[in-house]
C-alpha cells in the first residue's frame, strides 16, 4: 500500500510540474516553424576576411586545387568555415566552392563600442 501511495504522489507531482503535458498528444510541426528553427540553428553571424594583396582563389583547401580566379588587394570575403589554414568562402548557390589561404588575408579589426 505504501508503494502505491508514493507512486501516486510522484505521478501527481509530475503532472502538476509539467502542467499535464505528459499526456497530451504531440502537436504537429508546421513547415514554417521547422524552417525557422533550422535557420536559426544553422546561421552564424557573418565573418569576413580581407585580401592583403592580389591572391589566388582556389577550388579546394590546398595548392593542389585549381585556381578559380584572382582576388584584388582589399577585396572582402565572407567565409563560412575554416579547414586548417584555409577559409571556405561563401558563394552563390550553384557556384563552385572557393577557398583562400589564411596568409593572404587579414581578419577585420574589431572596433570598440
Amino acid at each position: 500500500m505504501k508503494k502505491f501511495v508514493v507512486g501516486s504522489l510522484l505521478a501527481l507531482v509530475l503532472l502538476v510540474s509539467f502542467g499535464g503535458d505528459l499526456y497530451d498528444k504531440p502537436k504537429a510541426v508546421t513547415e514554417s516553424s521547422t524552417t525557422r528553427v533550422r535557420r536559426s540553428i544553422s546561421e552564424k553571424p557573418s565573418q569576413f576576411v580581407h585580401a592583403k594583396t592580389t591572391c589566388n582563389i582556389r577550388r579546394g583547401p590546398g595548392t593542389k586545387y585549381s585556381i578559380i580566379r584572382k582576388a584584388t588587394k582589399g577585396e572582402r570575403f565572407e567565409y563560412i568555415s575554416r579547414k586548417d589554414s584555409w577559409y571556405k568562402l561563401k558563394v552563390a548557390k550553384g557556384k563552385p566552392q572557393e577557398w583562400v589561404h589564411k596568409n593572404v588575408v587579414n581578419l577585420p579589426k574589431k572596433s570598440n563600442p
